[in-house]
């Protein structure tokens, strides 16, 4: 498809605006230390710029912010023809190992996944990065290409909607699967068992709070052992971040609605409420773009 001049300017210059929008919101997150710049900006100028993808549209800017304001994820996936050749320069760069590269083009040969694409994330002290692949896949056989254990059985059966991994050595594995069910109230029932298998408690009476677009399942595993379990909650509207601390007796830091306003972001497009040894965290998503009324 041809594209005008005016027009590969515009989504150019939307895209360098939206670039430097997340660079600017770093200075409101204290868990971003000064040394944490150069891995951050890195990973950001391996995100395609619109005329590197075959569509001419850049791909998405996806930021997640822990409600506490220590966690902090960047991602960004689309087309394999415009991301796949800067990712693998970026996950070279970054020191992913050949094992590595072998996953993702094992599974990029055999699945065909609709998206590919990378993340980073910060945490107190540290930063990891890897890469991922989103569409509708058969868990079973994901399973085997990505060389897990038997925790993979305990998600359900529901088709796998999202893979993802960290690079280097001792890697954690992020499967993201549909909930099994005709009615809300079952894909939550579903999600408890799952929850209960891992050996995790599932906020039931929480998650029951939310509407939104849909409901799924999220399981991050390291060597086998399950990390942490999650119920992503797509779309669950205006103030939902504020009401999810609330039922859960968690304070949300003012951080978030400040990264959220100097992004654009629009309405959040995803609630994470989630389990592990530590306790319960929520996550809340957002992808840069029009303003819209903040989500706390």
């Amino acid at each position: 498809m041809p594209f005008d001049g005016s027009m590969v300017n515009d989504r150019l210059s939307t895209a360098l605006a939206g670039r430097l929008a997340l660079q600017m919101s770093l200075s409101s997150l204290t868990v971003v230390e000064e040394w944490m710049d150069t891995p951050l900006t890195r990973w950001l100028d391996s995100v395609p710029l619109p005329p590197e993808m075959p569509d001419g549209e850049g791909p998405p800017l996806v930021v997640s912010i822990g409600s506490d304001a220590m966690l902090l994820r960047w991602s960004s996936g689309g087309a394999p023809g415009g991301v796949v050749p800067k990712l693998v320069d970026y996950l070279r760069r970054a020191g992913a190992l050949p094992a590595d590269f072998h996953q993702v083009d094992a599974i990029g040969q055999a699945l065909e996944p609709e998206v590919v694409g990378s993340w980073i994330e910060a945490r107190p002290g540290a930063v990891a990065t890897g890469w991922f692949v989103a569409d509708r896949m058969d868990t079973a056989r994901l399973r085997v290409l990505l060389g897990e254990g038997s925790w993979m059985d305990d998600l359900g059966g529901g088709t796998c909607l999202y893979a993802g991994r960290s690079i280097g050595a001792d890697p954690v594995t992020d499967i993201v699967v549909e909930l099994e069910g005709a009615e809300r109230a079952d894909k939550l029932a579903a999600a408890g068992a799952a929850f209960a298998r891992c050996g995790l408690v599932f906020d039931g009476a929480a998650a029951a709070r939310f509407g939104g677009q849909g409901v799924a399942l999220g399981v991050r595993a390291r060597a086998d052992q399950v990390l942490s379990a999650r119920l992503l909650v797509a779309r669950p509207g205006p103030g939902a971040a504020g009401e999810a601390c609330a039922a859960l007796g968690l304070d949300l830091a003012p951080a978030v609605g400040v990264v959220e306003r100097s992004i654009g972001a629009g309405e959040m497009v995803q609630l994470e409420i989630e389990r592990s040894a530590a306790g319960v965290a929520v996550v809340v998503e957002f992808v840069a773009g029009a303003t819209r009324a903040p989500a706390n």
